[in-house]
């Protein structure tokens, strides 16, 4: 019995591409993971400021916001301090900018 040598190369190549994919996959998730850590950990800092007192920065809100960008386009689901604080931020937000109704007309 004669071994196709062609045959066995193309299953070791799908094989290693398999594998090769499952790595990359595996690396993506876990740097998902930690962009989901990070965002937490800012979140809370975020929330804690506001519980204190302390201004929020813009840099702050930026990195939550394309953090949960990031998350959005990996069809990851945002952790809940990151939903919860960017979910007041952004009401916050509408409520400092006053409507066409709420102008300073006569």
């Amino acid at each position: 019995m004669a071994y196709d040598n062609r045959k066995g190369s193309r299953a070791d190549v799908k094989g290693a591409q398999g594998w090769a994919t499952a790595r990359a996959s595996a690396r993506r998730n876990g740097k998902l993971a930690e962009v989901q850590r990070l965002a937490t950990a800012l979140a809370a800092r975020v929330r804690y400021a506001q519980l204190v007192g302390r201004p929020v920065y813009d840099a702050q809100i930026t990195a939550l916001v394309s953090a949960a960008r990031l998350m959005d386009a990996e069809h990851a689901t945002w952790p809940p301090m990151v939903e919860e604080v960017l979910t007041e931020l952004a009401k916050s937000l509408e409520s400092d900018d006053p409507s066409p109704e709420e102008g300073n007309g006569p």
